[in-house]
C-alpha cells in the first residue's frame, strides 16, 4: 500500500580501533583487552573494548562539512592516536572537556549494535578495539560492514576509507591485509548518519570467499574477482544455489567477467543446474521452515514456463502456500481502478479531463482537480493514509461516504498539477467514482467488465464479512518469531488497494492488458504515457514514467 517512509540519512562517527587478527580458534585472554588468540575463518568478531559516545560537534545537527571534519579528526590523540591506541578498561580520554572510558562489550549477534551499548545517539563517535594473535605471517581478506561511512587502519596503516550513508551489510567492503606473525591491531572509524549504528567484521574463509566471488561475478566487479581468487577463492566452487562464479557471470551477461574467470581457471564444462532446479533453490533459500510463503509464476512469449508455491499460507495450521493461494495485492489494485476509469471513458460515461466536482460537487477545490490528476498522483489532495489516526483504525469497517468525509476537508499538499506525490486518496476517489457512474459496486464492475471475460476466477475486492477460501494470512517478524499481522479491513482502501488475486489470475490480466483484450489502443497508450506537470516537465519523484496506475 506504500505507507512506509524512506530511511533518514544518519550521521554518527564510530571509530573502531578494531583488532588484531589471525586464523584458527577464537579465545579471549581476558575481558579487559578483548584479545583473540586466533580467529576462525568466516566467524564474526563479537568481543570488543568500546569507547563513546563522543559528539561529532557542539551543534545539535551538524552539516556534512562539520561531520567530515570530525570524521577526519583524531579524537584519541592523547593516548596513542588512531594509529597506535592500545586501550584497557582503565584507560580514559579527555575529549572536548569530557572524560571517556573504555568498556568491554560482547555481542550475541554477528553485528555489533552500538545502540545496545550507548543507546540511540545521533551525530556521535564511538571507538572499538580488540587484538588478535596470528600464529604465522599471512595474507588474508577481511569482510566488513558499517553504518555508515568507514575508515580502517590495520597495525596503524590506513587500509580502507569510504564516506557513504548506508546500513550494516555483512562483507560489503573487502580489505586486503598482510598479517605479520604475532599481535595485530585493526581500527575502524565509522560514520553513522542518525539513529541506528554499528559494524561487523570477520576474516573470510572458503565459504565466504566462494559467496563473494559468485556475487562479484554477477555484478561484473573485475577487481574483486582478481582479489578474491588471489586470496584463495576457488573459481570452480559451487555456492548454496549449486552454481559457480562462471555460471553467475554467464547468466548476468558479464562477458568480461566470464573471460577473466576462464583465464583464472574456471571450468566452462561444469554443467549448470537446470532452470527449474535453480529457481527452486533460490526460493527455498528464502522460504524455509515455519515461514510465511509466496507463489511465483514466470511466463515467456505468452506461455507459463514456471509456477510454484513456497512456505506457508497459514503457519499455525501448516497450510502450504500454492499457486492457487489468494493474496491481497495492495497497491497493485490501482492498475485495475485506472483501467475501470479508462473503460468508462471508452463507453462515453466520463472523461479523464472531467473535474472531480462533477462527481462530488461539495469536494473542496473539486473544480480544480481532474480525474487525470487523480490517476497520476498530481492532484495535491492529502493522502488519508498519511494521517495519524489511520493505522489505529485499520481493522475497523467503514462505509465509503464516511471515509470520504474523513479526509475531504484536509488542506491540499500542493496546487493540482504542480507536483507528483503518491496518493491513496486519489485512487479511493476514483473507485468511488467508478461505483457512482456505473451504478455497481467496484467489485461487481471489475468482475463483469474484466475478470469474468478474462477467466480470472480468483480475483476480487476483499470483503472482511466473507470467508475467502484459500487465503494467505499476513505475518510480522519480531524477536526471532513470526506472528499474525493485524487483519486490515479492506473497506478502508477501495480503489487504492482492496483487491486479492493469485499469480495465475495476474498472469491472465497481464496477457489481457498487453494483447488488447482489456483496453483499446488509445486507452492503453494513455495509461503508459508518463505524466507531465504544469510546468511541462515529466514528473520524476515516483521514479519517472508513471502513467495511470502503472
Amino acid at each position: 500500500m506504500c505507507f512506509g517512509n524512506s530511511r533518514n540519512d544518519l550521521t554518527l562517527i564510530c571509530a573502531f580501533a578494531l583488532l588484531a587478527f589471525s586464523a584458527g580458534i577464537l579465545s579471549a585472554n581476558s575481558s579487559d583487552n578483548a584479545s583473540y588468540e586466533v580467529l576462525n575463518p568466516d566467524e564474526f568478531m563479537t568481543r570488543w573494548l568500546v569507547l563513546g559516545p563522543i559528539p561529532a560537534s557542539d551543534t545539535e545537527k551538524p552539516d556534512e562539512e562539520t561531520q567530515k571534519k570530525a570524521f577526519n579528526t583524531d579524537l584519541i590523540a592523547d593516548q596513542g592516536g588512531e594509529s597506535g591506541i592500545e586501550p584497557t578498561s582503565e584507560l580514559t580520554h579527555s575529549i572536548r572537556g569530557q572524560e571517556y572510558k573504555w568498556q568491554y562489550y560482547e555481542s550475541k549477534d554477528d553485528i555489533i549494535d552500538l545502540t545496545k551499548v550507548f543507546g540511540v545517539k545521533d551525530y556521535v563517535i564511538a571507538y572499538a578495539w580488540a587484538e588478535v594473535n596470528s600464529s604465522e605471517a599471512k595474507d588474508v581478506l577481511f569482510g566488513i560492514g558499517s553504518d555508515d561511512g568507514v575508515k580502517v587502519w590495520l597495525n596503524g596503516n590506513l587500509v580502507d576509507e569510504k564516506w557513504i550513508g548506508r546500513g550494516v551489510n555483512k562483507d560489503e567492503d573487502l580489505i586486503k591485509a598482510n598479517l605479520p606473525k604475532g599481535k595485530n591491531h585493526l581500527l575502524f572509524k565509522v560514520q553513522n548518519m542518525q539513529t541506528a549504528w554499528g559494524f561487523c567484521c570477520r576474516m573470510l574463509g572458503d565459504e565466504s570467499l566462494t559467496e563473494k566471488l559468485i556475487s562479484a561475478a554477477g555484478t561484473g566487479n573485475l577487481d574483486y574477482i582478481e582479489m578474491l581468487i588471489s586470496h584463495g577463492a576457488n573459481a570452480n566452487a559451487k555456492g548454496d544455489l549449486g552454481i559457480t562464479a562462471l555460471h553467475k557471470a554467464t547468466m548476468a551477461g558479464r562477458k568480461e567477467a566470464v573471460n577473466l574467470l576462464i583465464e583464472k581457471g574456471a571450468d566452462p564444462n561444469i554443467e549448470m543446474p537446470d532452470k527449474e532446479t535453480l529457481a527452486d533453490a533460490v526460493f527455498n533459500k528464502v522460504f524455509k521452515g515455519d515461514s510465511p510463503g509466496a507463489s511465483v509464476l514466470v511466463a515467456k512469449d505468452g506461455k507459463i514456463i514456471y509456477q510454484k508455491g513456497f512456505g506457508h499460507a497459514d503457519i499455525g495450521n501448516r497450510v502450504p502456500f500454492t499457486v492457487d493461494t489468494k493474496s491481497r495485492i495492495g497497491s497493485h489494485s490501482k492498475q485495475f481502478t485506472a483501467s475501470a476509469i479508462l473503460k468508462l471513458q471508452e463507453e462515453g460515461k466520463l472523461s479523464v479531463n472531467d473535474k472531480l466536482s462533477k462527481f462530488i460537487p461539495d469536494f473542496p477545490r473539486g473544480d480544480e482537480v481532474t480525474l487525470h490528476q487523480l490517476l497520476t498522483h498530481t492532484s495535491g489532495i492529502h493522502s488519508y493514509t498519511n494521517n495519524a489516526e489511520f493505522m489505529e483504525l485499520m481493522t475497523v469497517d467503514i462505509k465509503p461516504d464516511k471515509l470520504l468525509d474523513s479526509f475531504k476537508n484536509d488542506p491540499f499538499d500542493f496546487n493540482p498539477g504542480d507536483k507528483i506525490r503518491y496518493n491513496n486518496s486519489g485512487y479511493f476517489l476514483l473507485g468511488y467514482i467508478v461505483e457512482k457512474v456505473s451504478g455497481q459496486s467496484l467489485d461487481d464492475y471489475l468482475k463483469k467488465t474484466f475478470f469474468e471475460p478474462l477467466g480470472m476466477r480468483n480475483t476480487g475486492v476483499h470483503n472482511a464479512m466473507e470467508i475467502l477460501e484459500n487465503e494467505a494470512y499476513g505475518y510480522f517478524y519480531e524477536n526471532g518469531k513470526f506472528g499474525k499481522a493485524p487483519n486490515y479491513n479492506m473497506s478502508r482502501f477501495m480503489g487504492c488497494g482492496s483487491l486479492y488475486s493469485t499469480v495465475g489470475d495476474l498472469y491472465l490480466w497481464n496477457e489481457g492488458i498487453f494483447n488488447g483484450k482489456v483496453l483499446n489502443e488509445e486507452s492503453f497508450k494513455s495509461a503508459f504515457t508518463p505524466v507531465k506537470l504544469n510546468d511541462g516537465t515529466e514528473a520524476k519523484d515516483l521514479g519517472g514514467g508513471y502513467g495511470y496506475g502503472w
